[in-house]
């Protein structure tokens, strides 16, 4: 069925279907927040092996059948991934191809993305890695992350960097994220010593320091 408004035509069985989407997909991505915030939250307060999928389900106001909906495993809720980093990586843009500059504008993005000290986002990062810090448990499914990260960023440089020797970029963006967990790692474990500073400061240590390890 058609009708005619505000001299568009639109199908009526095509308007449900339509309209609502973008509602649903907001649903969705507010349904997977609440979870990620239900698990960090009781993971901070009674640790991960403590915490069941029952307990994250209850305080997100969701039942198990849902959660497993958006996560295989409780420790995934708690490190839904760095999508913050993963957007600004798919922004990059790089001018010049020598290999210096490139790494250079990619370490521009990432203190971008570590700055911000008014961005829950950003806040909500930090105690992730401060939860890594103390829970081993975490650690190898943020490092499968990781290369989420350099695979991404990999293929971004080659995208504008045609030309450039695959192995440079592949080099390239291993080290910068390489870089990347390592200031966060770091940060996580003086956080949890209430030592924690600026991270965009340690990750112009770590930075400088890898410089200076290399030659």
């Amino acid at each position: 069925m058609h009708i005619l408004t505000g001299g568009r035509v639109l199908t009526m069985g095509r308007m449900n279907d339509d309209i609502p989407h973008d509602l649903r997909a907001r649903r969705r991505m507010d349904t997977h927040d609440e979870i990620h915030r239900a698990a960090l939250e009781l993971f901070e307060e009674q640790g991960i092996r403590e915490t069941t999928v029952q307990q994250i389900a209850e305080r997100a106001g969701v039942s198990p059948r849902t959660f497993f909906r958006y996560f295989s495993a409780k420790e995934q809720a708690a490190l839904p991934g760095q999508r913050r980093m993963l957007r600004a990586i798919d922004g990059l843009e790089v001018s010049g191809a020598e290999p210096d500059a490139v790494l250079r504008a990619v370490e521009a993005m990432a203190e971008t993305v570590m700055g911000g000290e008014n961005d829950p986002a950003l806040q909500e990062h930090r105690r992730v890695m401060r939860l890594l810090a103390q829970e081993p448990d975490l650690q190898a499914l943020a490092a499968s992350q990781d290369q989420v990260l350099a695979a991404r960023l990999r293929d971004r440089l080659a995208e504008q960097l045609a030309g450039t020797d695959p192995l440079t970029v592949l080099l390239i963006a291993e080290v910068a994220v390489a870089v990347w967990r390592a200031s966060w790692e770091r940060w996580g474990e003086l956080a949890v010593h209430g030592d924690a500073g600026d991270p965009v400061e340690l990750y112009r240590r770590c930075r400088e320091e890898l410089r200076r390890v290399v030659g």
